[in-house]
Parts: C-alpha cells; structure tokens; sequence
C-alpha cells in the first residue's frame, strides 16, 4: 500500500512499540556484564549470557511512553525549551527582521558586502548547532532567493546560504538536544559534556562551508551563465 501523506507520528510510534514487543517473545534474552574503566561504566564484549526472556505484554505496551518519559525527563524538558524559543522567535518574527535589517545595511556600507554570506552561514550554523534547526530553513529560502538574486548571485546561492548552513551546524552540533542530548542521555555520560571539542569541530566544519559557498557565490557573480539557473533568474531579476 502507498501512502498519500506520511502516517500520523503517534500511529508510527506505537506500530514500533508493538514490534518491539513482538520480537520480545521470539528473540531470547540475554546481557552483557559492566566493567569500570576511566571511571566509567563499559561493556565487557566477551561477557555475553543467555538468560531468562521477559516478553512484553499490551500493558507494557502501554505503559512504556510514560517509563520512557520518567527516564528521558531531562532531555524532554530540554527540548520542549528550546522549542518554545523557537516558536517564540516565529511569532515576533525576529529573525526575519535580522535578516532584513542586515540586508538594509548590505546597501548602506560597503565593508558589510564581503561578509554578508559568512554572517548568514554562520548565523544558520548557530541555528542548526543549538536547537536542531533543518525543515524550518524552509521558510527562509523564500526569502533569500530573491535576496541573493538582486545582489547579483543565483537561485542555488540563497537556497545554500540557510540550507547548507544549517545542515553544517547540524552536523557539528555542540548543544542540539535532538542528536547530542538524546545520544548523550543513551549513553550515560553527562549531558552536554565535551562541549570545547564539539565547538571546535562547529567552527572547523562552518568555516569550510563559508568558504566552499563564498567560492561558488564569487564565481556566479562573475560570470552568471555558468549558473544552472541561469536562465531562470534571468526572469526573476525583471519581477523583482
């Protein structure tokens, strides 16, 4: 059966837990002993041991959400935090503002015009390193197509600029609490611990990505036919 649209994330959600369940009356149990090293709890991978299975019926079915919610309450709280400033920068419409206000400054000051696309690069980057920030750039290619395309750029530039942006701080993340907070909370290690060796890796990994877009938005501007969209900004200029 094919879909028309994505299945609702609940039904998702508790299809896996009966799956779970399932499987936990076909595969027999077993565990793994700890060992201390470093101070931390570590798997001995040769310890393995077949034991007693503990097939879950619908009521662990049903309670497992909750269990889960009590074990993962930290990263919960967190998350529904910075999803709330999230909203709350859509509602006021902040960082469209930003973004205008910069764009404003752009025509004004020469000296801003050279680093125009590193400051929304990294601006993004911050996005996607702290609060997870990916689909939401969405809305704000609509803006920076038109933007980089009067600036005398291309289409791919101002889809770039946010979407690339944010996929780098994404990837070089130090405090996304959809990656690193569920990952460290696996894991049990402290939450957000390492922080020097991740912002490390963000600003390695932001700072190729400037460069690789500041190289390709140079080279449209200087000679706009090797654009793939070429053409198709060519009738954009005349709308905007």
């Amino acid at each position: 059966m094919i879909f028309k649209k994505a299945p609702n994330t609940y039904l998702i959600i508790f299809t896996l837990l009966i799956i779970t369940a399932a499987l936990s009356w076909i595969i027999p149990g077993g565990e793994y002993d700890t060992v201390v090293k470093n101070g931390k709890n570590v798997v001995d991978a040769n310890s393995f041991r077949y034991i007693e299975s503990h097939p879950q019926g619908p009521l662990q079915i049903l309670t497992a959400p909750i269990r889960g919610f009590v074990q993962a309450a930290l990263i919960i709280g967190f998350v529904f935090l910075v999803g709330g400033v999230f909203s709350i920068f859509q509602k006021t419409e902040a960082v469209d503002s930003a973004i205008m206000g910069i764009t404003h400054a752009y025509d004004k000051y020469d000296f801003l015009k050279p680093l125009l696309i590193p400051l929304f690069v990294t601006l993004f980057s911050l996005a996607g390193a702290v609060f997870g920030m990916s689909e939401e750039v969405i809305p704000f290619v609509l803006i920076f197509i038109p933007l980089f395309i009067r600036l005398g750029y291309d289409t791919i530039t101002g889809i770039a600029v946010p979407f690339v942006g944010a996929g780098a701080g994404f990837a070089g993340a130090f405090l996304n609490p959809f990656t690193l907070g569920i990952a460290q909370g696996i894991s049990e290690v402290p939450l957000f611990s390492g922080i020097e060796y991740r912002l490390f890796v963000w600003f390695v990994v932001t700072v190729v990505t400037i460069i690789f877009i500041v190289r390709y938005a140079e080279k449209i501007k200087k000679h706009p036919e090797k654009s793939i969209t070429y053409a198709m900004d060519q009738e954009r200029r005349k709308e905007i």
